[in-house]
């Protein structure tokens, strides 16, 4: 069987490394396909070397006179799923959503939408345009969504996607991430569809679906980590409920699969931490989620010193990969036994497993990270944090980690419940099992023990024709005998 997987950037593909392995190994051929830009990191050595894997460069944006519009239109559409229920209060999203779709609009030359009513000349400005578009009483919003849906489908495919996918004659199309603002992936779908190429969206994170753009054209399969993202992708997107396939996130089977390499002895000495003393281990968000949370981080420190449990505990910061410069500001020699990590890569590395490992408590905003340190059974705890709501209260993947709403995260909303927090969790007064309840049903709901890359590899072979699988099934049998 041929495989044709379709990502905006090569980077993408370490979340779904494994299940691209595993297709290769079954005897599938996998073509990894992505437009070629100059930042383009080299694929994994384990995917470069594989025979059965290989790259090639494919459009990204439409050759055709709709090229232009049907960008444009989509950010709108993007844009305009923020002033809609469950999103009224997403107000990062929605500015981040307005702003590129501006700045489309507008050939980059705008960051906001100002004009005046042709009526009352009145002023209206960013926001407003949104309100006035959605914001109106059934059937007014019912008729306009109703429109937008009937206007994306007036666009035609696009002629150098249908040139390449002829080329390429793939027997199963894999596209991710979809749901970018304004994604033009929505044309590979377009096109796959239209030449009987069966097409699957993996999901490549666990907030996607709730904060990016929304899905404007239907993959026949939809692959979710969780029953909650299959909720979101039939509430939030239209997806067709027998279209979501369940597998878990198979982004962490490699996570699941790493041991300590480091003695507590040896990780405190690196870090030049006490160690007889309990690790907290703070994992910091992206920029967007938190941007100057350096200056937090600092007052985050001082607070929880006021206990006197924690007043000498070891405490190592984990900068998020994409922010690591900023921390070198920061001065940790002005407090006893704090120490930074800097991660090298995106993905949960080595030293991210010892560091959670010898943590007794882990603490951040709003990161994928404290789902890795669910994995390890490690407490984790976070705080309403002043300056940073629209980056934790304003999404709303911030609450599926939460306790108080099914997850496992402790939440502090102000600095004394957060040292009591903290103290217990240094006890050890905390649940393990509910922690892996929660990491089963969220990212290995068929079981902590079963792996959700061969799941996914599974749905993917399900999707191909029947004698592109045949013929693969015949090959494996041969080669088995030989």
């Amino acid at each position: 069987m041929r495989i044709l997987f379709i990502l905006t950037l090569t980077s993408l593909i370490r979340h779904f490394e494994s299940v691209v392995l595993e297709l290769a190994e079954r005897g599938h051929s996998i073509r990894i396909a992505t437009p070629g830009r100059r930042t383009e990191a080299p694929l994994p050595q384990a995917i470069a070397a594989h025979p059965r894997i290989s790259q090639v460069t494919c459009p990204e944006a439409r050759g055709d006179e709709w090229a232009k519009a049907a960008l444009n239109f989509r950010f709108l559409v993007d844009y305009a799923r923020y002033f809609e229920a469950p999103f009224e209060k997403a107000e990062k999203l929605r500015a981040r959503a307005r702003l590129e779709f501006v700045r489309h609009l507008t050939g980059r030359h705008q960051r906001h939408v100002i004009a005046r009513c042709p009526s009352c000349e009145a002023r209206i400005q960013d926001d407003d345009l949104g309100r006035m578009l959605l914001t109106g009483k059934e059937p007014g919003t019912a008729t306009f969504k109703q429109i937008l849906g009937l206007l994306e489908q007036s666009i035609p495919t696009d002629p150098s996607r249908d040139a390449f996918l002829k080329a390429e004659h793939p027997d199963v199309l894999l596209v991710t991430p979809l749901v970018g603002l304004g994604s033009e992936q929505a044309d590979w779908v377009k096109s796959a569809k239209a030449l009987g190429i069966p097409v699957g969206f993996p999901v490549f994170s666990w907030d996607n679906l709730t904060t990016k753009g929304i899905i404007h054209e239907q993959p026949d399969q939809i692959f979710v980590w969780n029953d909650i993202q299959a909720r979101e992708a039939v509430e939030l997107h239209g997806v067709d409920a027998d279209a979501v396939v369940v597998t878990g996130g198979p982004r962490f089977d490699a996570f699941f699969d790493l041991s300590p390499r480091r003695s507590r002895e040896t990780f405190c000495r690196r870090f030049q931490l006490d160690g007889a003393r309990p690790i907290l281990t703070y994992l910091c968000s992206s920029d967007f989620v938190a941007g100057g949370e350096v200056d937090f981080v600092a007052t985050w420190i001082n607070e929880i010193r006021r206990e006197p449990s924690l007043a000498e505990c070891n405490i190592l910061i984990r900068p998020h990969p994409r922010t690591s410069t900023e921390w070198d500001a920061l001065n940790v020699g002005q407090w006893p036994n704090v120490a930074l990590s800097k991660a090298r890569i995106a993905n949960a590395d080595q030293l991210l497993y010892d560091t959670l490992y010898h943590s007794s408590a882990v603490i951040g905003l709003n990161t994928s990270a404290q789902i890795e340190a669910g994995i390890l059974g490690k407490p984790v705890y976070t705080i309403l944090a002043p300056g940073f709501e629209k980056g934790q209260q304003g999404t709303l993947h911030f609450r599926y980690l939460l306790r108080e709403d099914g997850g496992f995260v402790e939440l502090a909303k102000d600095f004394d419940a957060h040292r009591r927090h903290l103290a217990d969790a240094v006890a050890g007064r905390y649940d393990p099992q509910h922690i892996r309840d929660f990491i089963e049903r969220f990212i290995r709901p068929a079981g902590l023990s079963t792996p959700a890359t061969p799941l996914l590899a599974d749905a993917i072979e399900r999707l191909a024709p029947a004698d592109a699988l045949s013929t693969v099934k015949r090959w494996l049998k041969s080669a088995s005998i030989r």
